[in-house]
């Protein structure tokens, strides 16, 4: 990271940093844009690293980073373009079962014990340590690729970046990282294509599915990857190791078919294609992830020992990251609107909403489990929420979407701090400063907490950066259709909704 980055955010006191958060809302300053981002900026070449916190220091994940790069990709080109042209550079080459690299698929994790020669701090020497001999690691560096989202987002991140910027970054030559020859970059996305391509082909579903080929990798290898993220109603975990289809999973691979094929195809018969299967991967998302005794999509779909085909049926926020993809915005409004208002509906009552932004999973089934779990009902991320908030503008609901980052912007300035997530109890009281509140951690205590969330995460200060960023600019007046302005009127209304804009703070920005 950059340690004078770091090592100055360490050092200021927790009023000082809270003071520059607030600052910024309000002046969206270059200077302090600069700062945040100093604080994880990896060494040059690296993009950036996840966090400053002692699991994520000194590593370089690449779902991480193509959030980061989309959320800065108009005040920060340079950088956004470093991370792309990175995350081809460490693109895998070959097939190895440790590792689980195969050709075409972005990387999930990369550790090195040494960044420009000097050898990292002992938290980030005992990560990688405890990581590597599982995951294919030298006594130097790892390089391990248990992710199935990093390769369609990177795919629909360049095509943001060449909407912005233009196509000359897809001539861009990069070398390979094992020195034997180069590839343009529009060779790297075609090859990140033609992986997923060949995984929804051969799934029996037709979807995209995650599934790890290293029995010691990481059980789920979505953007929700602890082992307990993925459960039915009784509790049971989701049988990942036959496969789970994530539902955001479909969106990101729905968008990067469309984006691979207006970018890369080699002619119109391989970009129909791609856009074929693109409908091909909506439709089964329909059909087969709406569960209709709830009104919601399931989180994803498994298979029981003996394959039968079963809802991942424990509720989660992360059905709502499809508003995002252009999955249910270019389907025909009359098919879909029953959809996008069943899971707004949803996102915003009292199973998921809090003052910090929606749980991960519904309260209702907070008992599952027996501890706050990474990504379950007592937790809340800002990255999360402010992707939400992102599909929410999609479809007009704009209201709603500043109400989501309000949340965001609630928390990080009252933490004073960019953590990785945010505590939230039963009655949907947050702990906005967890390490002084509870130094006992991981004794047990009323949350009985898993993890402790990390300090300087790096998607948390993009956010925060695309927020503001957005709340300064200009924006273009839309016309809403009267059932969204309707929808978004009568949650509003909601005691639990009134209650949370009556707590916020009135002037954020």
């Amino acid at each position: 990271m950059s340690i004078i980055g770091a090592n100055h955010w360490n050092r200021l006191t927790h009023t000082q940093r809270r003071d520059k958060i607030l600052r910024f809302y309000k002046t969206n300053s270059a200077e302090l844009v600069h700062e945040f981002l100093s604080i994880v900026r990896a060494q040059k070449g690296y993009g950036i690293y996840a966090s400053i916190g002692p699991n994520y220091q000194y590593a370089v994940f690449g779902r991480d980073s193509v959030v980061v790069a989309e959320d800065i990709l108009e005040v920060n080109q340079a950088l956004a373009k470093e991370i792309i042209l990175l995350l081809a550079f460490l693109q895998g080459r070959e097939f190895n079962l440790v590792s689980e690299e195969e050709q075409g698929k972005i990387h999930h994790e990369y550790r090195s014990l040494y960044f420009s020669g000097k050898l990292v701090p002992k938290a980030a020497q005992t990560a990688f340590k405890k990581l590597a001999p599982h995951w294919g690691g030298t006594d130097k560096d790892m390089l391990y690729y248990g992710s199935f989202d990093a390769t369609p987002r990177f795919v629909s991140l360049v095509h943001k970046y060449c909407e912005l910027y233009g196509l000359e970054i897809l001539d861009y030559k990069i070398s390979s990282r094992m020195g034997n020859d180069q590839m343009t970059l529009r060779e790297y996305v075609r090859q990140a294509t033609s992986w997923f391509v060949e995984k929804i082909t051969a799934s029996s579903w037709k979807l995209f599915e995650f599934r790890r080929i290293n029995p010691e990798g990481l059980y789920n290898q979505a953007w929700a990857d602890s082992s307990l993220s993925y459960l039915h109603k009784d509790g049971t975990i989701a049988n990942s190791d036959s496969g789970v289809a994530a539902i955001e999973l479909q969106g990101h691979a729905y968008d990067a078919l469309r984006a691979a094929a207006e970018l890369v195809a080699l002619d119109g018969g391989e970009a129909n294609s791609w856009r074929h299967l693109a409908s091909i991967v909506r439709n089964n998302t329909l059909e087969r992830m709406w569960m209709d005794d709830e009104k919601y999509f399931a989180m994803g779909l498994d298979r029981s020992t003996n394959g039968k085909t079963r809802f991942v049926s424990a509720l989660s926020s992360n059905s709502a990251l499809l508003l995002g993809s252009g999955m249910l915005r270019l389907t025909p409004h009359y098919r879909m609107w029953s959809h996008i208002e069943a899971l707004v509906k949803k996102l915003f009552s009292e199973e998921f909403m809090t003052i910090v932004g929606p749980r991960i999973r519904s309260l209702k089934y907070a008992d599952l489990v027996s501890y706050a779990d990474y990504h379950g009902s007592y937790v809340s991320w800002p990255k999360h929420t402010h992707a939400i908030a992102l599909g929410l503008r999609n479809h007009g609901f704009y209201r709603l979407a500043n109400l989501l980052d309000d949340c965001v912007l609630h928390a990080v300035g009252k933490s004073g701090e960019f953590y990785e997530f945010y505590y939230v109890d039963r009655l949907g009281r947050p702990k906005y400063h967890y390490r002084q509140e509870n130094p006992d951690e991981p004794t047990l205590h009323e949350f009985a907490a898993a993890e402790l969330p990390e300090q300087g995460q790096a998607w948390t200060i993009s956010a925060i950066i695309n927020i503001i960023n957005y709340r300064h600019s200009e924006q273009p007046i839309q016309p809403v259709l009267g059932e969204v302005k309707a929808l978004e009127d009568e949650i509003l209304q909601q005691e639990n909704v009134k209650s949370i804009i009556e707590r916020l703070p009135k002037k954020l920005t």
